[in-house]
């Protein structure tokens, strides 16, 4: 009876301290969890915090844009900044990096918002931009050939519409010849012909555009 007593107490010493590391383990588990928890829930506060901060900025930078309906048309190198806001890249450089002017806040076929910008160069050059509605950036294109310029005996009309079926179509219509030590066209070198873009404002925001094409004209600009 001793002797079984004297085990039987060996028996619940071993067993105590098997369970003092298991009870250690959960103990430290669960402290863990907690960390784990918390760390997840400042996380996610952060995020919210950042998104509410970002959708502040994006309304602020929407309300640069006047809403217009389709279609829409623009002649880059008839345009003007007049009643427009300058855009300098800094200020809301998460929405817009570069230097140009806000010009419309189009309609849209899907779940995202899509705006206008003007960027500057020879003629003024159409940058259609989407967002999601948080701001975030889906897809930016520059609708415009460019192709404009000053040089003796070229001349250029850039030109940009949306239709309301969401077809984007841009060209550049050029006119050019050589010119001598004078100034003077030299005869047989006279070209006449657009480039242009073709494509689609998708339901997700992308920008579809086709290469560019070219394509003869006959005679001579402003001529019959």
């Amino acid at each position: 009876m001793v002797y079984f007593k004297s085990r039987t107490k060996r028996m619940k010493k071993i067993i105590f301290i098997l369970i003092i590391p298991l009870l250690t383990a959960c103990q430290t588990k669960t402290e863990k969890d907690t960390n784990n928890g918390t760390a997840e829930n400042i996380e996610k506060t952060e995020t919210l915090s950042k998104i509410h901060e970002m959708n502040e900025e994006f309304t602020a930078y929407l309300k640069l844009f006047k809403k217009t309906d389709f279609p829409i048309n623009i002649k880059g190198c008839l345009e003007n900044e007049k009643g427009l806001n300058i855009l300098d890249g800094k200020k809301f450089k998460q929405f817009n990096e570069d230097y140009s002017f806000s010009y419309k806040q189009i309609p849209t076929n899907g779940n995202y918002i899509a705006t206008i910008t003007l960027g500057v160069a020879d003629c003024y050059l159409p940058v259609l931009t989407t967002y999601r509605l948080n701001g975030q950036i889906i897809d930016r294109k520059t609708i415009a050939i460019g192709y404009c310029g000053s040089d003796c005996g070229y001349s250029c009309e850039e030109f940009m519409s949306i239709s309301k079926n969401f077809k984007i179509y841009t060209s550049d219509t050029i006119s050019s010849y050589d010119c001598d030590s004078l100034g003077l066209e030299i005869p047989e070198t006279y070209e006449y012909y657009v480039i242009y873009k073709e494509g689609k404002l998708l339901k997700d925001g992308k920008i579809q555009l086709t290469d560019e094409i070219k394509k003869p004209l006959k005679g001579r600009k402003n001529e019959p």
